[in-house]
């Protein structure tokens, strides 16, 4: 049994910080990597993806991942309104969502649980507006990868995406699980060091070809899917029978006569 810890090992950065440092490092080199990399994922899984609804959640600046959607009504759902002819902006927070429940066919959250204070409220909030059958894609910083160990290396800082949560894709899916989704699958991209320089990348090369060969699911950035359940209602037998008049056809001609018996009378002078 362990007790909460007073002080966190990592320095996390809420509220409205987030978006502004969130924005600043996707406008970087390794963060444009990163999200070419992850629209390349997206474009091949998108596609399949059918309804009428779909939403995409992020942080800070509002990065469209969605555009190989063949859904036509697309939400981008920010805390600040935005204008884009991609989407339509929804203003609100991913933990209280302002979208009727079961609405939406297809919802991608791209890096929101990261930097969530209750990040399992807001999957909750986000699977209470998908429809039976509809899809989840979350899009997440992977713990058990190069970039968690280069994490581990600086618990004390505010930096970003170090100060983010990363969550496991393991917990995720047992979060899932819980909110009846089936797991149906997960993709894991950048197995390389968290730098972009080339020089320092191609001296490392040969460490990203070894994990990305040998252990596939370890890379920085993962791309889980789910399905929410159907929920199915079983008929139940009822238990009595219906009793049913049951119609025999009786032999008329062949039924024997009672045999008549004749009447015992007592006679005390039989005996004698």
């Amino acid at each position: 049994m362990t007790l909460p810890r007073l002080f966190k090992p990592f320095q996390q950065v809420h509220g409205d910080d987030v978006h502004r440092l969130m924005s600043d490092w996707f406008n970087s080199e390794l963060g444009r990597q990163v999200l070419d990399a992850e629209r390349d994922l997206l474009d091949h899984l998108l596609p399949s993806m059918f309804g009428y609804y779909l939403v995409q959640t992020g942080v800070g600046e509002p990065q469209w991942l969605a555009s190989s959607s063949t859904i036509h009504c697309k939400l981008y759902l920010c805390e600040q309104p935005c204008n884009s002819p991609h989407y339509h902006c929804v203003a609100s927070r991913p933990d209280d969502m302002a979208i009727a429940t079961e609405s939406i066919d297809v919802a991608l959250l791209h890096h929101s649980l990261d930097f969530e204070s209750e990040p399992h409220r807001a999957l909750r909030e986000v699977a209470r507006t998908v429809i039976p059958g509809g899809k989840i894609l979350i899009v997440g910083f992977n713990p058990w990868s190069l970039w968690g160990i280069w994490r581990l290396l600086r618990k004390q800082t505010s930096h970003f995406p170090w100060s983010g949560n990363f969550i496991s894709p393991l917990r995720m899916s047992d979060w899932l699980k819980l909110l009846d989704f089936h797991v149906e699958g997960c993709e894991s991209l950048i197995h390389g060091l968290p730098t972009a320089n080339p020089r320092t990348g191609k001296l490392f090369g040969w460490l990203s070809y070894l994990i990305q060969r040998i252990w596939t699911q370890r890379g920085a950035v993962y791309v889980l899917v789910a399905t929410k359940q159907v929920a199915t209602v079983t008929p139940i037998k009822p238990r009595f029978r219906t009793v049913r008049e049951s119609l025999v056809n009786i032999p008329i001609a062949g039924i024997a006569k009672p045999s008549t018996r004749k009447g015992w009378r007592l006679d005390r002078h039989s005996d004698s």
